[in-house]
């Protein structure tokens, strides 16, 4: 079945701030999908438009949305929730509620809003030359969302000074946010090769870049989770696919794949413990962290691994969904322009910053942007610890928090809390935030529990990526994410996985001594313990 894409017409969809000029716009693309194909899958995995961090088909992030010019099938009821009637009436819809019809002699016409036809490119800007004649490893993190990279120069391995680096959104987003909306279109093959395609690919862009700019990449240390990695490898993955979960292979492995240089695997620990981890926890231990200590890579999955003063290795691992990236809540957004991340409440009432110092319209809120909000209703009354808003009309509440609570609209079984900057707060939005913190608190006690460690004995906890530079310790402590007194010991250590796989490209050597401690790690099986769910319903509560 051929689909043809076009922009959107002026008018019928306003752009994102950051939507690039018309003279930077795609032209109208033509796809070969397959029919019966959900439509968001069939178009955002094509590898022809620029990648979005979708909900995976919970039709609630919206993002999927698309315009049929002619013929616009009657609306279903969960596009009658995300839409307006207006916008129903204009022909727009949700690609992940839609599959490709069968094939007719002329291309199905479809609309997407402007922003998305941005091309977003995976090769480093680096001038022309500057990089001639220069050895350089890669460092990769391949994340479920964002993919970082490095470049280091060999001869100056000791510095482990970066010649280049970036980001990008993970081409594989439009298969869905979390890991196993991943695995759900890896099970086929034919699935399994096109998110690989795409992966590869991007990092293939990156080599051809640094050897555009004069540089040659000897060797690349991939670092993903272990899903992320089998479908980075094109390898079978049904094992991680239901319990009992099992791993297809260790890891600390490198391979040869096709129009790329050697690429080494760090050690894979458990069925969702990877490679990330396994790197971080190595650039961890290079740093001399104190001991005990454990690092928390708080993703879609939510990945823990405690370091004992002896040694050992205990590790532990939760589903949390993609609230932490910014994907899922209905105002969620990936961090960056005009996107709110934090809260704060004056006399004036209640304020949405963003990094930018921006006051108009918000584009979203940032995972960082809900936890703050999050803290200011609790601490005010305006949620109580079971996640439930307070009625305006309690005399409980204090006069700025009443105000706040005013706020408060039910709608078609929905209720949501209005905020500045056209942005709301949807109960269900509470429930995933409170469903995540549980999920890591208990993941936490349970490794703590098992190393026969009260809280106050931990060294550290070392909270890896965006979530633990921009948080602030007390507020973690606030929500029940973290035990109370443990605050103190909260340190951000950015991107660990980007750092160890640097210091594993640099130090090949390094990855030997890596897998003897992830060979005897002790795995904490906590999803298949008949009393996970008895454990995770008790923690279902702000603070506890």
């Amino acid at each position: 079945m051929k689909v043809r894409l076009s922009p959107a017409p002026a008018g019928d969809n306003d752009p994102a701030p950051d939507a690039p000029p018309a003279s930077a716009r795609l032209a109208p693309v033509e796809l070969d999908v397959p029919a019966g194909e959900c439509l968001s899958r069939a178009l955002w995995l094509s590898g022809r438009l620029r990648p979005l961090p979708l909900c995976g088909g919970l039709g609630r992030c919206g993002r999927c949305r698309l315009r049929f010019p002619h013929a616009a099938p009657p609306p279903l009821p969960a596009e009658e929730a995300v839409f307006s009637p207006r916008e129903l009436a204009g022909g727009w819809r949700l690609a992940c509620r839609r599959q490709v019809p069968e094939a007719c002699a002329a291309p199905l016409e479809l609309e997407l809003p402007r922003e998305d036809f941005r091309p977003e490119a995976a090769a480093p800007e680096v001038a022309p030359g500057r990089l001639a004649g220069r050895e350089l490893v890669l460092a990769v993190d391949l994340g479920t969302t964002s993919v970082y990279w490095r470049a280091l120069d060999l001869a100056a391995a000791d510095s482990g000074a970066a010649v280049a680096e970036g980001r990008f959104l993970n081409p594989q987003a439009g298969a869905g946010a979390d890991v196993m909306s991943r695995l759900a279109v890896a099970r086929a093959p034919q699935g399994r090769a096109r998110l690989a395609g795409l992966a590869r690919e991007a990092v293939r862009r990156i080599v051809d870049g640094l050897r555009a700019a004069g540089g040659e990449v000897a060797r690349v240390c991939l670092a993903a989770n272990t899903a992320m990695t089998d479908i980075f490898l094109d390898r079978d993955v049904e094992g991680l696919c239901a319990a009992p979960y099992r791993a297809a292979h260790a890891g600390h492995e490198t391979v040869r794949l096709p129009g790329l240089p050697p690429v080494y695997i760090p050690p894979l620990p458990a069925p969702f413990v990877g490679g990330d981890v396994s790197a971080g926890l190595a650039a961890l231990l290079a740093a001399r962290t104190p001991r005990p200590f454990v690092l928390a890579d708080l993703g879609t999955n939510g990945e823990l691994a405690l370091v004992t003063v002896q040694g050992e290795l205990l590790l532990a691992s939760v589903p949390l969904g993609p609230a932490l990236e910014g994907i899922g809540p209905e105002c969620g957004q990936l961090a960056g322009p005009d996107v709110v991340t934090r809260f704060s409440l004056g006399p004036e009432g209640l304020a949405a910053h963003s990094p930018d110092g921006s006051g108009g319209p918000a584009r979203g809120i940032s995972a960082t942007g809900y936890l703050s909000l999050l803290g200011l209703l609790l601490q005010w009354g305006v949620l109580d610890a079971s996640g439930l808003f307070a009625d305006a009309s309690s005399p409980r509440l204090m006069p700025l928090a009443r105000r706040l609570a005013t706020g408060l609209r039910r709608e078609r079984g929905r209720t949501r809390l209005c905020l500045p900057r056209g942005l709301w707060l949807a109960a269900a939005d509470v429930e995933e935030l409170l469903k995540v913190k549980a999920a890591f608190a208990l993941a936490l006690d349970a490794l703590l529990a098992t190393a026969g460690l009260a809280p106050r004995d931990l060294a550290a906890l070392c909270l890896a990526g965006a979530l633990g530079e921009h948080i602030r310790p007390d507020l973690l402590e606030q929500l029940g994410f973290a035990p109370v007194g443990l605050g103190s010991r909260i340190r951000a250590v950015g991107n660990a996985s980007l750092d160890g796989a640097a210091l594993l490209a640099l130090h090949p050597e390094k990855g030997a001594a890596l897998a003897r401690l992830c060979a005897v790690a002790r795995v904490l099986a906590l999803v298949e313990d008949p009393d996970f769910h008895h454990a995770y319903l008790r923690r279902m509560r702000f603070g506890v």
